[in-house]
């Protein structure tokens, strides 16, 4: 795995956040809505959503996981190759 870090790109982020603060204010808003007032298809679709949104949440704590691993073995070796280089 080849780690890169680089400095967020700011519109990125941007959009991110913004993506971020519309879902809030989607979902605040259908939860203020009584059930019988909002239509199955829009109840079908943010099920949909929110299986959708699940899945990738937990896809990516688990490559985050691994990215950790990853980055704790690459400090390991690299704690043991300046500990060689300073035994003898």
């Amino acid at each position: 795995m080849n780690i890169e870090i680089r400095p967020e790109n700011k519109t990125h982020k941007f959009f991110r956040k913004f993506h971020s603060k519309s879902e809030d204010i989607l979902f605040s808003i259908i939860q203020k809505v009584p059930k019988e007032f909002i239509p199955s298809s829009i109840m079908g679709w943010l099920d949909r959503y929110i299986d959708k949104r699940t899945r990738k949440l937990k896809e990516e704590i688990i490559r985050q996981k691994w990215q950790q691993i990853y980055l704790e073995k690459a400090s390991e070796e690299i704690r043991e190759r300046q500990g060689r280089k300073e035994a003898p």
